[in-house]
């Protein structure tokens, strides 16, 4: 998505502006410590999750392995991904994400919202159960 001068919004602007919001993401660690709830920005526009790499660390997640992500200025980089299971409105996942820098947000992307079978409601700004579509099925 691009602004009509061509620039790219930012989280910021996103978050402010384009009816995004926040909700609670509880995940679960890989090495048996505490389970872990961060208040997550809810980002369609981004393909997998983010979540901090000091938090997913901590969970003992390791690296899986790398992904290039173009950001927000158009850059591109690449970062590395890890599998976690989350929960978010009563459903859990095991979800990709990215590990993200240890100031930067924590985004809920539309790969996890997807493994949930989580929509959004712009209008209300919260997260709703869908339904998932699949292919007709026939016997041989």
């Amino acid at each position: 998505m691009r602004w009509p001068n061509g620039s790219f919004p930012t989280c910021k602007m996103l978050e402010a502006g384009m009816g995004q919001f926040k909700v609670s993401l509880t995940l679960y660690p890989r090495n048996g410590g505490p389970l872990r709830a961060l208040e997550v920005l809810v980002d369609t526009g981004a393909g997998y999750s983010v979540i901090p790499r000091p938090v997913l660390e901590a969970l003992g997640c390791q690296t899986h392995r790398t992904q290039r992500v173009i950001m927000a200025d158009g850059r591109t980089e690449e970062w590395q991904v890890t599998q976690i299971e989350v929960e978010c409105e009563g459903r859990r996942t095991t979800t990709p994400v990215l590990m993200g820098p240890p100031a930067g947000p924590a985004l809920l992307g539309a790969t996890t919202l997807e493994e949930l079978g989580l929509g959004i409601d712009p209008l209300n700004r919260r997260l709703v159960p869908v339904d998932l579509y699949l292919a007709r099925c026939s016997s041989p």
